[in-house]
């Protein structure tokens, strides 16, 4: 891998730690407030389309390979939180209902209508209950 890919992946890897351990030590109220502080910008930046999906590479892929449950919502987060300078990537968490399943919820991070992190499987729909911008 290059320098680059290292790096993203460091951030990656602290980022979701840091969101996993806040999301089991606070309620989901407290973690919330205290995320939108560290996440508010009083700048926009548009990041690039490469730089977008490099970001959510890194997140998946740490998810992946670190040793604890890293579902939807804190690799959601972690993009959000990695690319907070961003305005147009809103973080979304929504709901299923089916037969079969029951009550799902999900959380994705979207950009311009195109999942970036939270894909989900073909034939599932959720519906958006909450978008974080």
């Amino acid at each position: 891998m290059r320098t680059r890919q290292w790096l993203f992946l460091l951030k990656a890897v602290i980022s979701l730690l840091i969101i996993k351990a806040g999301l089991r030590l606070f309620s989901f109220n407290r973690f919330k407030k205290l995320f939108s502080r560290v996440t508010k910008n009083e700048r926009n930046v548009t990041h690039s389309e490469q730089y977008v999906q490099d970001t959510a590479w890194a997140v998946r892929t740490a998810a992946h390979v670190l040793p604890v449950s890293l579902t939807c919502l804190p690799q959601a987060l972690a993009v959000k939180y990695l690319l907070r300078l961003d305005p147009n990537l809103p973080l979304n968490i929504g709901v299923q209902q089916s037969a079969t399943a029951g009550f799902e919820a999900h959380a994705w991070v979207e950009r311009a209508g195109r999942i970036v992190v939270g894909e989900w499987p073909e034939g599932k729909t959720y519906r958006p209950l909450w978008v974080w911008e």
